[in-house]
């Protein structure tokens, strides 16, 4: 059993749905969640327990990340950079630069500033940072040039925060999902909620697991990632992806 009673954990992204699973989920095992997201609406609909916090916050505004984390009040034990977005399946040449610079913006800049204003408020030694970043971080993928050009930047990021941070007891991993069945693969794939396109169900039979991720499976890990289960895990690339990225 993963053990978090007490733990002081912030998941930036949090009104996301692959934020939200991580949120519920840490609640769940005892941890005091700080959810922060530029959504506000979506936020108060997840406000209610009373181990929840939440803070609206847009991950590209660095003033606004710096008074998010001024504004905790305990040192964290978990930080989790969740934020991203995707760009629609379009080759290099017709990508249009105003979205690749927003994808970069949201998905490096905000993993960026989270550690850059969240280190100063985690609890040192024990603290554990989980950058989401996908198996596009470390495979290509046809027309999704800005997506995939961001994730290698998190775990870059990741892996120089794990160098920097771990002498003084810091670990810092990046969590690389696969496929998950949601919001996200839905627009990148075509498909509508419940119904896959073809193009979905192509990629599925691509997954040695022949499915996509739930969000619930991607939460478990980070739980993990967080746990003291992980003490000796710095700078890595969690692969949660049934299989794929060994293809």
């Amino acid at each position: 059993m993963i053990d978090l009673e007490g733990r002081h954990i912030a998941i930036v992204g949090a009104a996301g749905e692959l934020g939200a699973a991580m949120a519920a989920l840490l609640l769940d095992l005892g941890a005091r969640v700080v959810a922060i997201d530029h959504d506000a609406a979506a936020l108060q609909a997840m406000s209610g327990p009373s181990n929840l916090h939440i803070i609206v916050a847009d991950v590209t505004d660095e003033a606004a990340m710096a008074r998010a984390f001024e504004a905790l009040k305990a040192p964290l034990d978990g930080l989790v950079n969740g934020a991203g977005i995707e760009n629609a399946a379009t080759p290099l040449d017709a990508l249009d630069t105003a979205l690749f610079r927003r994808v970069m913006d949201v998905n490096v800049t905000g993993v960026f500033l989270g550690m850059k204003h969240g280190v100063p408020h985690m609890r040192t030694p024990g603290g554990s940072i989980v950058n989401i970043a996908s198996t596009g971080g470390i495979k290509g993928a046809a027309g999704m040039s800005a997506y995939v050009a961001s994730k290698h930047a998190v775990i870059g990021l990741t892996r120089c925060a794990a160098i920097d941070y771990g002498p003084i007891g810091l670990r810092v991993n990046a969590l690389c999902p696969g496929p998950l069945d949601g919001r996200m693969i839905d627009a990148i794939m075509g498909s509508r909620p419940g119904e896959p396109s073809d193009r979905a169900k192509a990629r599925m039979a691509a997954i040695p697991s022949r499915r996509f991720g739930a969000m619930a499976e991607v939460a478990q890990a980070t739980a993990y990632l967080l746990s003291d289960a992980a003490t000796f895990v710095n700078g890595a690339c969690h692969m949660v992806d049934g299989g794929i990225s060994a293809i």
